[in-house]
């Protein structure tokens, strides 16, 4: 078939399957237009400005949520109507351990109290989840039809609203509502905030910038998780979420500051690289044209509701996510990331219960998060510049083509980090092993867990970039939801079945999910193909330059 534009037979390349390099330099991809709007075209501080933003408020509104993991033994008592104070003074390995099942979470409870339903306790680490996984259903279509701005500001209002409501709250069944509300907040941190990402960072950075954001938690997850057991056990847990809360304003007003709207429209052609515009010799975007109007100001960076409503988009976008749920990578993917979670979160919520059974007062055990320090900062570097390196370095080596599925190779190295993390974990929870040990397995787990979540971000969006909300959605919200159902019962199982049975199930499935890696990594290309098929190519015309001339006054209009 002939092209109406060059009168050349065009070529086609699968969707996903960019050129990123051309004549050994790096493209910019997704290709710039000339719009001074177009979020791609934000100046360097700017862009980086709001991605420092989002690190702060992602890893506050992930840090609410995790941190209250390590205080199950606390609502434990509390819910059963006992003094948290006797957490301090209670010799928990007179009463718990041995070699047949390990540590045993209910040993805290005195003689004589009915303790409370430790299901439902649990769920307040894990009620978040839920209610965050099935948020990220409406928020990100929500933001396809009115902005990225709009819905991230109200989401984060919810998250410091939602730590007020739990201060004041009477019941558990209300505590556990709140939980849910925060978990709103910490919901954009799946899907919303690596959709924004996408919008202004091209590709050869998004590792960098994804894992920023996730390994921006450590510092905040390390100083809160420490201060939190004491707190909860020497005064009061309310000044936990006082605590967060009053961050989270703060938060949200950097957000209100800098992060401009970062939605923007780009065709297949544009996001699988090719550009339309004149580019001048020695640079690698076209001009920016502002067409005699004044740059954009810090008032209209901040405005809301800056280019319209899109409704249509917004419902497409919710049915291209039932129409990618069963692709082949979004399925692995999204399989990948919830072992990890249920994994993590596990760890995160017997941890705590684990270093009491060697004799550790309460109010310290919030050392248990510090290998979060130690791993956050090696997930920035080998989730952010290493792995676009290695991304980068083989695309070179591939004649400049750049596969989504390079991006793979960077998922070996947290596999065997997991793996071995929750076998160690497994055992020295078990045996009570010195507590150093214990440590070990969960900082693997941790460094496993941040850095598979960053490179599958990046690898599902690279896939499928047209339809980059809807796969976020699938693989943030499906993981999500299938973590809370499962390890909402970590707690009990361990009480059940043992400590090392449970964790050893665990690391089966990790086991049987890496067994993908080769499966996409040599015919993901090809599972591309069928899924989504393959974009023209086509020389720079006038006829497109006049399209997005139109284009530019409609969106000034």
């Amino acid at each position: 078939m002939e092209s109406a534009l060059n009168g050349k037979t065009p070529s086609a390349q699968v969707v996903g399957t960019t050129s990123l390099y051309e004549n050994g330099q790096i493209r910019l991809i997704p290709a710039p237009s000339p719009d001074p709007k177009d979020p791609l075209n934000l100046p360097e501080w700017r862009r980086w400005a709001a991605i420092a933003s989002l690190c702060f408020f992602g890893s506050l509104a992930l840090s609410a949520e995790i941190i209250v993991g390590s205080l199950i033994p606390v609502f434990l008592l509390y819910y059963s109507g006992v003094d948290v104070r006797i957490l301090n003074a209670f010799d928990f390995r007179a009463v718990s351990g041995g070699s047949a099942t390990g540590v045993k979470p209910l040993a805290i409870i005195p003689q004589g109290v009915v303790p409370a339903d430790i299901g439902k306790v649990s769920m307040l680490a894990t009620i978040p989840l839920l209610s965050n996984g099935i948020a990220s259903y409406f928020l990100v279509p929500l933001s396809i039809g009115i902005g990225r701005r709009p819905v991230l500001l109200f989401a984060g209002a919810c998250a410091w609203a939602g730590g007020f409501l739990a201060v004041a709250s009477p019941s558990l069944d209300v505590h556990l509502a709140a939980r849910a509300i925060q978990g709103l907040g910490a919901g954009t941190v799946e899907a919303l905030i690596p959709l924004i990402l996408q919008d202004m960072v091209f590709i050869h950075q998004r590792n960098k910038a994804m894992a920023a954001v996730v390994a921006s938690q450590g510092i905040l997850i390390t100083g809160l998780g420490i201060l939190t057991p004491y707190l909860a056990s020497v005064h009061d847990w309310r000044w936990i979420y006082y605590i967060t809360s009053g961050f989270g304003i703060v938060a949200w007003l950097l957000l209100v500051v800098f992060l401009p709207e970062t939605r923007w429209t780009r065709s297949k052609e544009e996001l699988s690289g090719q550009q339309f515009y004149p580019i001048e010799p020695g640079k690698n975007r076209p001009e920016i044209d502002y067409g005699g109007r004044p740059p954009p100001s810090q008032w209209s960076y901040m405005a809301l509701f800056q280019h319209g409503f899109e409704w249509r988009q917004a419902g497409m976008s919710m049915l291209n996510t039932l129409r990618t749920t069963p692709f082949p990578a979004i399925v692995w993917a999204t399989l990948a990331n919830s072992i990890f979670v249920i994994v993590n979160s596990a760890a995160q919520q017997i941890s705590s219960f684990a270093l009491l059974a060697q004799g550790w007062q309460f109010q310290y055990t919030g050392l248990s998060v510090m290998p979060f320090i130690a791993a956050t900062g090696l997930v920035y570097i080998f989730g952010g510049p290493v792995a676009d390196r290695i991304s980068n370095a083989i695309a070179r080596r591939n004649g400049g083509a750049r596969e989504p599925e390079h991006h793979l190779l960077n998922m070996v190295l947290p596999l065997v980090s997991g793996l071995a993390g929750t076998f160690i974990f497994g055992w020295a929870g078990q045996t009570n092993a010195y507590w150093a040990v214990l440590m070990v397995g969960s900082f693997l787990i941790i460094f496993g867990s941040l850095v598979v979540m960053s490179v599958l971000n990046v690898f599902v969006v690279e896939s499928y970039p047209m339809w980059a909300g809807p796969v976020l959605v699938n693989v943030s919200s499906l993981r999500i939801i299938i973590a809370f159902f499962l390890s909402s019962q970590s707690t009990t199982w361990i009480a059940e079945k043992g400590f090392l049975n449970t964790f050893v199930i665990y690391s089966e499935v990790m086991i049987v999910i890496s067994l993908g890696i080769p499966v996409l990594y040599f015919f993901g290309r090809k599972m591309r193909q069928w899924t989504a098929g393959k974009v023209k190519t086509t020389a720079p015309s006038d006829v497109l330059k006049k399209e997005f001339d139109d284009s530019l006054s409609e969106r000034s209009a």
